[in-house]
């Protein structure tokens, strides 16, 4: 996905699981992303990410709110 919006909120993400969690994830791209308009936006999205050597896929949550001024990740999950 090249969405910059999507690809933003991917980041961001992985960005925000790699504080929470402390690990050292890279994100490498958005394969598939849903978005719902509910107060803001909520992304649904699946998160292509290398962890050291090893290239693995994360479902993520991210709640955006209107103006895209605050954003919250909501869940983030290795897909196996």
């Amino acid at each position: 996905m090249k969405d910059p919006e999507v690809v933003e909120a991917g980041k961001f993400a992985v960005d925000e699981h790699n504080k929470e969690a402390k690990t050292v994830l890279e994100f490498q791209e958005v394969t598939k992303g849903e978005s719902q308009v509910v107060r803001g936006i909520n992304y649904r999205l699946t998160i292509s990410a290398t962890d050291g050597d090893s290239l693995h896929n994360y479902l993520a949550k991210v709640w955006i709110k209107p103006g895209g001024k605050s954003k919250s990740l909501t869940s983030f999950e290795e897909l196996k």
